[in-house]
């Protein structure tokens, strides 16, 4: 499997534990920082993987 590939199943892994998160934190009532920390990382954490797979290309030629 080449990096790029599993960096992808990493971002997928990634941000299905964190829906899964958030969908609990929601349900049970948590506080209001748990949520917007998950959401936030939600955003962040696609985003830096997708800099490490671009970078991944960029290094390669």
């Amino acid at each position: 499997m080449t990096l790029k590939r599993i960096l992808a199943i990493i971002a997928l892994i990634v941000i299905a534990i964190l829906l899964v998160l958030l969908l609990f934190f929601a349900f049970t009532g948590a506080k209001k920082e748990y949520i917007l920390a998950v959401m936030f990382c939600l955003i962040v954490v696609p985003s830096v993987i997708y800099v490490f797979i671009w970078f991944t290309n960029l290094t390669k030629k």
